[in-house]
């Protein structure tokens, strides 16, 4: 695009990009994809101001500073109805085990950075990968403390034995709902079993375990509204991130979504706080108040209190970020 701007010449010849002209909007063929992630250069990190210390992750996110999000891995095969996968599609390419180990030796190294938190989404897909990064960490005695993202029929007791030696200390899971009838009517191909020993095992292994939950989904009911705050405080989990169902652009729920309830097609408010998507049978008001009474009955509970005062005597220095978090939880909850 930059050559064809400053080379004057034709946009038409940039696959991958959408042009005013004439009063109307021309697209250009969709882009072929990056096969091999590893001739990508590493981010321009010196072009940030302030990288790393500059960079706040949202409180409790991490363990340590500085900190730095990565995203090592592109596309995702599994099709989830909520889920947009039309930008890096469903074939999945991902950087080298050499490659990761080698960008984040050059963030522990020359920027300090002690904490990583892999945005991958589905970290774990490919477990041999997942292996040669924790051996690399390990005998490049890299110190670091990090989390990822992954499915609960991913994970098995060899591969987080090796995460936690290599400094893993949390992952989070896409939970969805507590209802077995929604996830599979919603294609996410996993039991309600098999979230729950995922869970289990994670905690066993000495690895913190978050869950990510959506509430007002096609078919929602208050009995399965409540079947899913039930799950969220029957699984060890120490997080939970709770989101109204939102039928996003470019994925399957997004053109079905009239069929089930009410959608305002207003990508503006597709934050997955407002609501958007409301189901037959339910109201807007109900969808916001049983959110905030799940994150209540999930929090305020000793165990997990206890488990928030436990990591910020560990780390003092998160304190700020301890008293924003619990100020945005007050204003969520209440």
């Amino acid at each position: 695009l930059i050559g064809a701007l400053e080379g004057g010449g034709s946009l038409e010849d940039v696959d991958g990009i959408a042009f005013r002209e004439g009063g109307g909007i021309r697209r250009t063929p969709p882009r072929k994809f990056i096969e091999d992630l590893d001739i990508c250069p590493f981010p321009a990190w010196d072009l940030l101001p302030g990288f790393p210390v500059a960079y706040r992750p949202p409180p409790f996110k991490v363990m340590r500073l500085p900190a730095v999000s990565l995203v090592t891995s592109r596309g995702c095969p599994y099709g989830c109805t909520f889920c947009d996968t039309s930008v890096f599609g469903r074939r999945t390419r991902a950087h080298s085990a050499d490659y990761v180990l080698e960008m984040v030796g050059e963030l522990y190294r020359r920027y300090g950075v002690r904490e990583v938190v892999f945005e991958d989404d589905t970290f774990l897909l490919s477990k041999d990968r997942v292996l040669r990064i924790c051996e690399g960490l390990l005998r490049k005695g890299m110190k670091l403390s990090w989390s990822c993202n992954t499915r609960a029929d991913l994970v098995d007791r060899e591969v987080l034995r090796e995460m936690k030696r290599a400094g893993c200390w949390r992952i989070s899971f896409g939970i969805e709902s507590g209802d077995q009838r929604t996830l599979d009517a919603e294609m996410k191909g996993l039991k309600l079993e098999q979230v729950e020993r995922a869970v289990r095992l994670t905690v066993e292994a000495g690895i913190s375990a978050k869950g990510f939950f959506m509430v007002g989904h096609p078919g929602e009911t208050g009995d399965t509204l409540k079947r899913t705050l039930e799950f969220a405080k029957k699984l060890p989990l120490s997080d939970i991130t709770v989101t109204a169902l939102t039928p996003l652009p470019g994925s399957r729920l997004h053109g079905l979504a009239h069929r089930y309830g009410r959608f305002e097609d207003d990508w503006a408010k597709m934050n997955l706080l407002d609501v958007v998507f409301v189901p037959e049978g339910l109201t807007e008001r109900r969808i916001v108040r049983f959110r905030r009474r799940m994150l209540r009955e999930f929090y305020l509970r000793p165990r997990v209190v206890g488990s928030y005062l436990r990591r910020l005597l560990r780390n003092v220095g998160l304190l700020p970020g301890f008293l924003r978090g619990f100020v945005a939880f007050l204003r969520a909850a209440l």
